[in-house]
Formats: structure tokens, sequence, C-alpha cells
């Protein structure tokens, strides 16, 4: 796509001599460049509001009637992306995996909605961006630029070939068979996992969470629970504003879930605590040890993490991405493992009390 349309190349090759800077975007915040106060705006949404409650419409979340922060005109949605070039590309790529309880934004663009609903055309959307990386006399960098444009140019034209290519047996994928109901927090964020509580209750007020939030703490602790996928998937496309199917169910069932056994992703994206707390400040306070695999206090994420890979040996061993983790399992004492698949079972036995 980006030799299609002529992008961030000189002569045919890649600005910079590399076609992907994602080894410079993988940083936790870390308080260097101001978090932009995200901009919000003010639509009064309250007749549709009155007529979903008169029908009696069951509903997830929280809105002000008056006031639905998400753009609604083609105006609103080009001033979102002006204050975005503005604002924050200068540290999206770096901290786009970030995740933090001082901002529910960050320097996250969060244009998917005006893109998904067609308020933005992405190519115009890449020029503004281009336009603004060609004038900005080193402000901007590469690296920011490229990271940006490969998630719109990127990714979600890859997403949206993979869901017109493999749908409908898409929906019905379910390569580890998981069959475990969605726990009750998903509906109320009131668990004292505070990354999950943290994901969760930013994901009702705002309708919102980046991408490493839904693939690395909430879609991450459904995987490793075992959540039915197609119930995964409708609490995806039920949350959040920009959950138009055809960029919503690749990314959860693919991606999230790895529910097609590896078509869409080369691994399944699982992790323990370790990584929620490299990327983020939701451990520090938390009811639950990040650092602790067996025990009351231990993190649900640690023991769920190695209790997944154990289980499911027989389908992920011979993937090359996994097995350095097999190793490190192996090194462990048998005493280690039983305490760690005992506090796993424990997790299981209460998950919606977690």
């Amino acid at each position: 796509m980006r030799k299609r349309y002529d992008i961030l190349l000189t002569d045919g090759k890649p600005d910079g001599g590399k076609w992907n800077y994602d080894t410079q975007n993988r940083n936790r915040y870390d308080g260097n460049l101001p978090l932009p106060e995200p901009l919000c705006f003010e639509n009064d949404v309250s007749d549709i509001v009155g007529m979903i409650k008169a029908e009696g419409v069951k509903t997830i979340g929280r809105v002000d009637p008056n006031r639905l922060i998400w753009p609604v005109t083609k105006s609103q949605a080009e001033a979102l992306l002006d204050f975005f070039i503005a604002h924050c590309l200068a540290g999206f790529g770096t901290y786009q995996d970030a995740m933090s309880t001082e901002s529910w934004s960050l320097f996250h663009g969060r244009l998917s909605f005006a893109l998904n609903v067609k308020l933005l055309h992405p190519l115009f959307v890449i020029n503004q961006v281009l336009d603004a990386y060609c004038h900005s006399e080193g402000k901007l960098s590469l690296a920011q630029v490229e990271g940006f444009i490969r998630q719109v140019l990127g990714w979600r034209e890859y997403v949206r070939c993979m869901y017109w290519h493999l749908m409908p047996e898409f929906e019905r994928m379910n390569f580890f068979g998981h069959t475990t109901a969605l726990p009750a927090f998903y509906w109320t964020g009131e668990t004292d996992m505070r990354c999950m509580r943290q994901a969760i209750t930013q994901s009702l007020t705002y309708a919102y969470a980046h991408h490493i939030q839904r693939l690395m703490v909430t879609g991450n602790f459904a995987l490793l629970a075992g959540v039915s996928p197609p119930e995964v998937e409708a609490w995806y496309l039920g949350i959040y504003i920009d959950a138009v199917q055809w960029v919503e169910l690749p990314n959860t069932l693919g991606m999230s879930q790895f529910a097609d056994g590896g078509i869409l992703a080369t691994k399944p994206y699982i992790s323990s605590a370790r990584y929620i707390k490299r990327m983020s400040d939701y451990c520090t306070g938390c009811f639950y040890r990040h650092d602790k695999s067996t025990g009351k206090e231990a993190c649900p994420f640690n023991c769920l993490y190695w209790d997944f890979l154990v289980h499911n040996r027989r389908l992920l061993s011979g993937n090359p991405r996994m097995g350095m983790m097999y190793r490190v399992w192996e090194r462990m004492k048998s005493t280690r493992h039983a305490a760690i698949r005992r506090r796993a079972a424990d997790c299981r036995e209460r998950m919606d009390g977690l």
C-alpha cells in the first residue's frame, strides 16, 4: 500500500531506509512529553437517548445526553484530526502502546470512529499527516508518522481484506474450543484487578479504549480465562463506538482471541502481568501482586497465563514464537507447577469475584 500510493518513499525506497519503526514505538509513558487534554465535543443526543429509553432497549455504559463527546459531523471530525496533528502526533508513535491512569486517551487520535462511519476518508487523514510532517521542520519524527500511517494504511486495510476473505466462516471459528461465559465484571468494571477495572471502566465511560488496552488487558484476560469467542466479540462490538463489524471482528477473533488458529496473526497475544507492569502504572496500588503467581495475592494474569500454555501445549508447542515460554515452564520445579495450577483453578472457580 505504501508503494501503491507512494507514501513515505524516495525513488521507490522507504524513507529512512526502513519500512517499519515499531521498535521505537513501544515505550511506557515517562512524562517527558506533557499529556494533551483530549478534545471532546458536546453534542446533544437527548432525543435519541430518550427514544432508546422509551422503547426499553437495554444498554451498557454511561452517556451524558447533552454532551456526546464524539464527532457527529465532518467539520467536527476534521477538527479532531487537526487537534491530533497539532497536539498528539509528536508523541503518538513513542507512546502508542503505553497505558496510564493519568489519561484515558494519551497521544491517540481517537479517529477510528470518524473513519469507520466515513466522516473521514483514510487517504485524507494520511495526506494531512504527511503534509504536517513535511512542514514540521523536524518537529515531527519519521517514527511517529510511520507508526500512525501503518495503522491506517497497513493494519486497517489488512483487517478489511481478511474480513471479506474469511466471512462468514470467520465468526464461527474457535481454535481452542473455549466455552467459558464472559465474567460479570466486564459489564461493570467491578474487579480487584486494577488493570481490568481501569480498562473496563474507561470503556463504559467513553466507549473507547486504545488497541493495547483491548488486546493486552481485556482481550488477554478473556483468552487466558477461556471465554467463548462469540461472547468476547459481542462485548467488543457492543461497547466501543468505533466497532463496525468488519474492523472489529477480525481484531477480536483473530488478533485478540486467536480463534482462527493463526490465520490473521502468527501467535496468541497473551502475557502475564509482567507486560502490563512494563507498559503501564496499573499495577501500582493493585490488590494483587504483579510479581507473584501463587497464593491468594498472586495476580490472576500470572497463573492463568501458565495454565493456558500448559492446557494448550498440543496446539501451541510447535509454534516457533512460543518455544521460549515452554522452555521457561520446563525449568520450573514440579512443586511450583502444581502451585501455579492450583491458583489458576481457584481463579477459574471464582472468576466473577476476582
